[in-house]
This record gives structure tokens, sequence and C-alpha cells, in this order.
């Protein structure tokens, strides 16, 4: 089956669309001569928008044996996915342009296992409400859900889900270890790329960070994933291609070497979506929670 485009990052929508890039450029440059607030809050506005993507057949199947239910963060109400009701849960988290479902196979893994699995699509994602989203809410998003279940023996994190992760067990999210696959650690990276593809002018982009930084009610530097896992202490493993196209080797290498507990697992040639399904990845994360 062809893979539907991944848009990891927010920059990834509107790179391959040369007329369109185009025309909103002039939007921004017209915007900026007008007003450069006007213009910073498009540009946030756009920076965080997102889109919902459709669960292949056998995801829809497979979320569809769940039992599901619904829990407000973000100012949004969260679709959450729970399997089982005996055994240790892991809650399992998406990342960015994605939902619940990409987590089927590993879901089916640890039911095999005999753990719980619950998942969530984070506020505007999937089944959840909303527009616009972002790593802090992706994380409001995983606490909520993690209040609703109760303990958790580990959260899984892809992508986006990964960083969120660690950045709310750095702020009290209590579970007993975790594990990131294709995590970024870099999320500033996403916003420059941004600010380089829409030509943004320097007074423009500072707004919109201001923007940002208020309305989610922290600074710039609290985006910083590598400070929180070093902030962390239980088990942990990170897992990363090598060849990951959108998310560098380096940044998985970072991720583990600030983690204290953590450890590495350097794969090959799975790139940053087929590593969510391939079976030793799979096996090895059921490995690591049955220690």
């Amino acid at each position: 089956m062809t893979e539907p485009p991944s848009h990891l990052t927010p920059t990834d929508g509107f790179a391959g669309h040369a007329t369109g890039l185009r025309a909103i450029r002039s939007a921004f440059r017209a915007a900026t001569a007008i007003s450069p607030d006007v213009a910073a809050r498009a540009a946030e506005a756009l920076f965080f928008k997102t889109s919902r993507p459709k669960p292949r057949p056998e995801e829809a199947a497979f979320l569809a044996t769940a039992r599901r239910f619904t829990v407000a963060a973000a100012g949004q109400q969260i679709a959450g996915y729970h399997w089982g009701d005996r055994g240790p849960v892991v809650l399992c988290a998406h990342g960015w342009w994605s939902h619940a479902g990409r987590f089927t196979p590993l879901a089916r893994a640890l039911r095999a296992a005999d753990f719980q699995v619950v998942a969530l699509d984070a506020a505007a994602h999937g089944r959840s409400t909303g527009w616009r989203s972002s790593m802090p809410e992706f994380a409001l998003s995983i606490r909520a859900v993690a209040d609703q279940v109760g303990a958790l023996h580990a959260v899984v994190g892809h992508s986006l889900g990964g960083s969120a992760a660690l950045f709310a067990i750095s702020r009290g999210l209590q579970t007993t270890r975790a594990v990131t696959i294709a995590s970024p650690a870099d999320l500033a990276r996403w916003a420059e790329e941004f600010r380089v593809l829409m030509s943004l002018s320097d007074a423009v982009y500072a707004r919109m960070v201001r923007n940002m930084e208020q309305r989610l009610g922290l600074v710039w530097a609290d985006l910083d994933v590598t400070s929180a896992a070093g902030r962390l202490d239980i088990p942990g493993l990170v897992i990363q291609d090598r060849h990951d196209p959108d998310v560098p080797a380096a940044e998985g290498v970072a991720l583990a070497a600030a983690w204290p507990r953590a450890e590495l697992l350097l794969t090959e040639n799975l790139g940053h979506r087929a590593i969510v399904r391939d079976p030793e990845v799979m096996a090895r994360i059921v490995e690591f929670m049955r220690r």
C-alpha cells in the first residue's frame, strides 16, 4: 500500500507546493507592510494548523475494537481508546498529523503479552476536536488521558508524541518507564524552518514566538526536549533509525545521551514510519516492558 504523506513538521505541508507557497509568502509580505502583529498572528495560526489523515482500513478496524472515551484537555475534547481490562497499562501517543491507529501493530503485540493498551488522538488530530495543536498541547492531551485511566506502566511515543511524552513526564506525569520512537529533540528547528520557508521578517517571527509563549504559558527554552530528558529518573528506550529522513539520527542519539537511564536502539533503513510497524522493533519494546 502506498504511504500517505507524513507531514512530520508544519513546513512539510507547504514545501512541495511552489505556487501556493509563493502566494502565501506574498500574503505575508503584504500583511507585514500593514501590520507585523497581524502577520504574526496569521503565521502562528498557519504554523500550528493540523490535518486529519484517515486511518488505513486495518487501523480503522482495530480502533473499532477499543473501548472509547473522551477527556478534556488543551481546551479540546480528546478521544481515547482502551484495549484490555487486566495487566499493566501502556499509553501510546502518536506524532504530528497522525492518529491513534498508527499504533495498531504495537498495540496487538502488547495485548498478546498481556498488557492493557491505551491510545489517544491528540488535540486537533483524529477524532479529537480543534484545528491547531503543538507539542505542549500534545503533552496536555497525554496527561489528561493518563489521569483518566490511572496508574501507567509505560508511555510510548512516536515522533512528536515521544517528545511530548518526555515533556509531560518531566512535568509530573507518573510512569515507570518510557519509549520514544523517531522523536525529535530539537523542536525549535521546526519553527526556524517555517520562518525561512515563509520568508518571515525578524519582527514578525519575534512576535510569532511571543504570541506562542503567551498562548501556551511557557518560554521558548521549555521546548528543549533534551533538557526534559535530562530530568528523568526512569528507565527509557530511545529508538531511532539511522536513515530517518525527517528526524536526524543525531537527535535520537542526543536524547539517549541526555536521559540518564536510557538505552539507545538504532535501526537500519526503516525510515520514520515503518519503524512503528517493524516486528523486531515491536518485540524489543515488549521485551523492555516485561523487564
